[in-house]
């Protein structure tokens, strides 16, 4: 396991997991420091990727751009796992604005989100 000041991450069975500390604004400076970090971790290798944000409170339209994009660099499949309500709204919001470049999909539990992640291994 890797743990920074924004997130932990580690692999198990074929599929990262990656979950974001308490962040009360993820600005672009910060987005790409997250990117930046899981990508060291990674060492070339793509993974599905489970990707819990209920840490995040809030974020700046240019994170969550530079995210979708950028951050699908080394991912097979993006599963955001969030059980707020707020933020499932955002989230699917978010999803179909900013189109990510990999299939990700939105869960409110962990299991659900490993059923779909699961065929991208």
């Amino acid at each position: 396991m890797k743990e920074t000041p924004y997130a932990k991450f580690w692999v198990a069975d074929g599929i990262m997991f990656f979950i974001y500390k308490p962040i009360v604004y993820l600005d672009y400076q910060t987005a790409r420091i997250v990117v930046q970090d899981r990508l060291q971790f990674q060492r070339e290798t793509a993974y599905p990727i489970l990707c819990d944000t209920q840490g995040i409170k809030d974020s700046v339209k240019s994170a969550r751009d530079y995210l979708a994009k950028e951050g699908s660099t080394l991912t097979k499949a993006v599963a955001i796992v969030d059980n707020r309500h707020i933020a499932k709204v955002m989230l699917r919001f978010y999803l179909i604005k900013n189109k990510p470049l990999v299939p990700s999909q939105i869960y409110q539990t962990q299991e659900k989100a490993l059923t779909f992640l699961s065929k991208f291994k």
